[in-house]
């Protein structure tokens, strides 16, 4: 999956306090923590940036589960390319 270019939200991109006051939250301690990859994009979460951008949670429950793919991908890679499909019989 490529890298999303977010500019094609907000140009300049908001301050991650801005971003965090936009989105309703206390601080921007959340938006660090995704940005920083400490903290993955979750249901309610997905929810914020939805309203935010004008775009739908599942577009931000995708990112993150593309991105979570990858990873377990290149961290597993010579262990699925030992799998081979069932063939049957």
């Amino acid at each position: 999956m490529a890298a999303h270019d977010f500019t094609d939200f907000a140009t300049p991109l908001p301050h991650p306090g801005a971003l965090a006051k936009a989105m309703g939250l206390k601080d921007r301690t959340r938006i660090e923590r995704l940005v920083r990859e400490q903290q993955p994009v979750t249901a309610g979460t997905a929810l914020r940036p939805g309203l935010v951008f004008g775009t739908t949670p599942q577009f931000w429950i995708n990112l993150q589960t593309g991105h979570a793919l990858s990873k377990a991908a290149i961290a597993a890679r010579e262990e699925l390319a030992a799998i081979r499909p069932l063939v049957a019989a």
